[in-house]
């Protein structure tokens, strides 16, 4: 930009919206020049101030501003680009007095944003009066009637609260504690004297202020008492019992959701419910608040009851109620059915709650209806939301009968039960024309639900769930009603396994066939998923082999027309049970498989695109159990290539759009090369894409590609070695690019990534101590393996790096007894061999893998075999390498047998090892430790105090919330010991009599000499091992 005045910036941003892509690249590297000259930050807040130039223009002015702010408020890697010092005096105020007054949204929550991020380094230290601008905003606002400046200090305060309130430590919250008690009288008085208010303004306001309040509370009381809150309770009491004038309402539903009256209710309920969850029980709550707990949960949860059974009763007065207010109050009473105050004010009104409230909620909704039949991707789409959990009410209606049947079980059963069928009886005898299939379908949903508290044998159901599926269910696939039909099948899901007599059987599973070729798309999707239950019915595959190319057609069919991951996963199942028959089957389902996995990727809407991902990635799991269960035939993996090494070579592009699939995409990789046992140029072509990806996005995948890797380089080293890419890279280059960048990586590079990076040297020096043609070729690369190795060696870090030290020793086992002279040669050269040699003995004993204790007994023999001069020249003990290699060939023997026992031990216990799963749904003893208090009286408290990770949610533990892992929660298994080595055929046992009788003719002297030192257990042990090497012996010679 020429010079920075405000008409050139206007221009700027004006050119940015140009369709000329050269206008607006230019019109974008000029804004971006503008980083670090001082004025550039306030002239963007006079753009944005300026209200008479084009709105557009203006919120291009406060996104700029905002990633000006957000990467060079602070930078301390290019301090020339970072806003100037000068500035931040005239900002700061300039930016709270623009969010008080705009009334424009999008540009109101950016420059909200910017302060975030402005909070973070400026806050409260360099910023004090932040806080007090914003409360005197509020104050005079209010005294003005300035709703406008109102909402905005309201706004920009609950940004400066979500700075501080996922923080974890009383330190990190102290300014939300002052904000606490700073700003909480004043937002009370304030919210108090708008209870009564019913404009639109008004709703804004109060809304912005329970949310500042759900900020400031939500993980934390920040050192406010009952009496303190006392009367914010009493006012979202108010609030959520507070009558909605009809005559203010929008008209349409879609509209009355997002009016701000029913916001204010949605914010209320969600505070009460989060607090409740927290609070309600006073055993399980976090120490120190027991006596906060037993106020809140016999004080204000049974007064909040009656407001909330109030909302719920809205809709069964013909009046509205948003969907998220419903299942917020549904949640809400799910907490209170576990809570003896609550619960006893709630039974006696279980019937209009389980009748009227939980069986309406679960009818289909008009629109469901609609979207069924004019719209089947958007109803699937629907059904399959994973997030409608949060915001359906009829999630949380279903979760509240279950848990009602779990908890209060002699009260709740058995009248619902006879509710249920009654409705189901009075359907099916009723004419077909004055049947009320919603009400119906909600029965049937809420049975399916159900199913494993009715396939106890204890509630005594089970004998009735047969009569269930032959007289309600199997008409049902028959019905003229399509939504009827798709239920139909969806209770096949939950009741495949009930004992139905053969005949009944076998037209259920004709039924579901049948479905799979419905007019309705989402009869069919249902259809499909439905019949991966019925092959869980032992032999029901056989029966089905003559119509199996059917069924896969119709499979292939449906995925042509939707993208379902459950559609998918079931054609999963059906190739795993039929296994050995699906070889005639298996070039048509790898065909179809890729063109669905390239057509769901290049599924462009954005709402399909998340469905269509994990369609996509489904598809390559398939793939890969086609795969697995056609092994044995290797003839067709090369008709499986030219399928699927071009969508391997999408997944790897350099681009890494496909990451996501990354993983899949490496196993297939696997497969192609395990199960083969020579490689095509096609499938080397694979090669060096591997790379490309590991290089442009996927440095965390070093660990799963390393197996592939090792599969090409051991199977077909010639290959390997000969291999060149189109830029005339050798492949061994990319390997051992790939090592040193993982082992140079610092602390980027998991210490388990490390040990995979090195195990690629292993793949190398292993397969070629076998192949004494290549040695020309791979001893050019012993020098670089050794710069790599050692420099990994010399650092010093945690505790974990032990293991990876002891990989480094494999990797100098295995060059010592590739080629011990160059090897030797190269740790001489660096003066290497006196300090690793020392603590490689040292660490003998904590070699523990049977692959590291392997090598290193091959080198030290390879050393040995150079003579004890040698040795001794170097500062190595000779004695204490032999003592070394005898005490660990000792542990390899014994390592052998306990593999040998082991493999014969997990088949014998594999069978009890891990119990089956339960079937979806509920379990009684879901909750370790959940009980009923009050000697089991059923209208007790429900005790689940005892459960650690419950306890850990209500406290608000974010990282339990949030889903957060410990360390513990992943498996390690980068040094699994069972992967084949061409070393596997070297019998170190042997080679261990070999050497030692060698040193003993060579050196006689020095043998005897070292025999002295050692203890009579090891020379016990040398006995052992030679009697071992004598029997190896025998037997090699009598099977050739």
């Amino acid at each position: 930009m020429a010079s920075l005045t405000f008409d050139n910036l206007c221009q700027a941003l004006s050119m940015s919206f140009s369709p000329d892509k050269t206008t607006r690249n230019s019109a974008e590297a000029a804004l971006a020049s503008i980083k670090g000259i001082p004025g550039a930050c306030p002239l963007l807040l006079q753009v944005v101030s300026t209200k008479t130039i084009d709105p557009s223009m203006r919120t291009a002015a406060s996104i700029n501003f905002k990633n000006t702010v957000r990467s060079q408020w602070i930078n301390k890697d290019n301090p020339a680009l970072q806003v100037h010092e000068a500035d931040k005096p005239t900002i700061k105020p300039m930016l709270v007095e623009l969010i008080m007054v705009e009334t424009q949204k999008n540009i109101r929550s950016v420059l909200a944003e910017a302060l975030y991020h402005m909070s973070i380094s400026e806050y409260p230290h360099s910023w004090p009066e932040l806080l007090p601008s914003l409360l005197n905003n509020i104050r005079v606002g209010g005294s003005n009637g300035d709703a406008t400046r109102v909402y905005g200090s309201l706004y920009a305060l609950r940004k400066l609260c979500k700075r501080f309130e996922y923080k974890p430590t009383p330190e990190g919250r102290a300014p939300l504690v002052q904000i606490v008690k700073e700003g909480f009288p004043l937002l009370r008085e304030m919210l108090g004297t708008l209870l009564h208010q019913d404009g639109e303004d008004v709703g804004m306001i109060v809304k912005q202020t329970i949310k500042v309040f759900w900020s400031c509370t939500q993980f934390n009381l920040n050192t406010l008492t009952f009496e303190d809150l006392r009367p914010w309770f009493n006012m979202l009491h108010s609030l959520m019992a507070k009558k909605l004038p009809a005559e203010s309402m929008p008209q349409g539903d879609d509209e009355r959701e997002k009016w701000v009256w029913w916001k204010v209710k949605k914010w209320t309920i969600q505070i009460m419910t989060r607090l409740y969850s927290r609070y309600g029980n006073p055993k399980a709550t976090e120490a120190g608040l027991e006596s906060f707990a037993t106020q809140f949960s016999t004080t204000v949860a049974p007064t909040f009851l009656e407001a909330v059974c109030g909302t719920l009763a809205l809709r069964s007065q013909n009046e509205f109620c948003s969907d998220r207010v419903m299942m917020l109050c549904l949640s809400f009473l799910d907490t209170a059915i576990e809570q003896k105050a609550t619960y006893k004010l709630l039974k006696p009104h279980l019937d209009f709650l389980l009748y009227n409230v939980c069986y309406n909620v679960l009818k289909l909704k008009q629109s469901d209806i609609e979207a069924f039949e004019n719209d089947p991707h958007e109803y699937i789409a629907r059904q399959n939301d994973l997030m409608s959990e949060f915001v359906d009410p009829s999630m949380a209606a279903m979760q509240l009968i279950e848990d009602l049947m779990k908890y209060r079980t002699s009260t709740v059963a058995a009248p619902l039960v006879t509710f249920l069928v009654t409705i189901l009886n009075n359907y099916t005898n009723a004419p077909p024309q004055t049947r009320d299939h919603l009400g119906f379908d909600a029965a049937l949903h809420i049975l399916g639900c159900l199913q494993a508290f009715l396939k106890k044998k204890k509630n005594n159901y089970v004998d009735s769930l047969p009569g269930l599926m032959i007289q309600h269910v199997l008409p049902c696939f028959n019905s003229s009603v399509g939504f009827i039909r798709r239920r139909a099948c969806w209770m096949t899901t939950q009741f495949f396994n009930v004992q139905l007599d053969e005949a009944s059987f076998r037209t259920l599973t004709e039924a579901v066939l049948q479905r799979l070729n419905d007019p309705s798309l989402a009869v069919q999707v249902e259809a499909g998923k439905a019949f991966r239950y019925i092959l869980e019915v032992p032999g029901t595959e056989n029966s089905l082999l003559p119509v199996l190319p059917k069924i896969l057609n119709e499979y292939f069919r449906i995925m042509q027309e939707i993208s379902n991951e459950y559609v998918v996963s079931a054609l999963d199942v059906i190739v795993e049970k039929f296994g050995e028959h699906i070889s005639p089957h298996a070039i048509s389902l790898v065909e179809n498989l890729s063109r669905s996995f390239l057509q769901y990727c290049d599924v462009d809407d954005d709402e399909e695109d998340m469905e269509a991902a994990v369609a996509a990635t489904q598809c390559l799991e398939c793939i890969a159990t086609v795969l697995r269960v056609v092994q044995d035939n290797e003839a067709l993996f090369a008709t499986f290539e030219p399928m699927l090494c071009p969508i391997i070579v999408k997944i790897m592009d350099k681009e890494g759009e496909l990451i996501d699939c990354l993983e899949h995409g490496i196993d297939l990789i696997t497969f192609l090369t395990y199960f083969q046992t020579k490689f095509s140029p096609m499938l080397w072509d694979l090669f060096p894409h591997i790379f490309t990806a590991f290089h442009e996005f996927a440095f965390d995948y070093v660990g799963m590609m390393v197996t592939p890797i090792d599969n090409f380089i051991t199977k077909d080293f010639e290959g390997f070695c000969n291999r060149k890419t189109p830029d005339n890279v050798p492949y061994i280059d990319l390997v051992y690019g790939m090592s040193k960048k993982v082992l140079e990586a610092g602390d980027m590079a998991e210490e388990a990534e490390i040990r995979k990076a090195l195990h690629l040297f292993l793949s190398i020096f292993h397969i070629a101590s076998q192949k004494p043609e290549s040695k020309p070729f791979v001893d050019r690369y012993v020098h670089s393996t050794n710069d790599i190795t050692i420099a990994k060696l010399q650092e010093e870090k945690d505790k974990d790096f032990a293991t990876t030290r002891v990989q480094c020793y494999t990797v100098i086992g295995s060059l010592l007894f590739y080629n011990a002279e160059l090897e030797m040669g190269e740790l001489e050269q660096r003066g290497m061999v006196e300090p690793i040699m020392k603590k490689w003995i040292e660490d003998a004993a904590e070699i523990d893998k049977y692959g590291s204790k392997k090598a290193t007994v091959l080198g030290w023999l390879a050393l040995l075999s150079m003579g004890s001069e040698r040795l001794e020249r170097n500062g190595i003990n000779p004695a204490l390498v032999v003592r070394g290699v005898i005490e660990l060939g000792q542990s390899l023997s014994e390592d052998y047998n306990d593999r040998l026992n082991n493999n014969f031990d997990d088949e014998e216990e594999d069978e009890g090892a891990m119990p089956p799963m339960p079937p979806d749904g509920f379990d009684d003893d879901e909750f370790e430790g959940a009980t009923l208090d009050d000697a089991g009286d059923e209208d007790g408290d429900i005790n689940i105090a005892g459960n650690a990770d419950y306890q850990r949610v209500i406290s608000g533990d974010p990282m339990m919330m949030m889903g957060g892992f410990g360390a513990d929660d992943w498996g390690d298994d980068d040094d699994d010991d069972d992967f084949e080595s061409p070393l596997d055929d070297v019998n170190e046992i042997v080679l261990i009599e070999d050497v030692l009788n060698r040193f003993a003719a060579a050196e006689p002297q020095k043998f005897e000499a070292i025999k002295s030192t050692l203890p009579a257990e090891t020379l016990n042990q040398v006995a052992g091992l030679f009697a071992i090497a004598a029997e190896a012996r025998t037997k090699a010679t009598t099977s050739v």
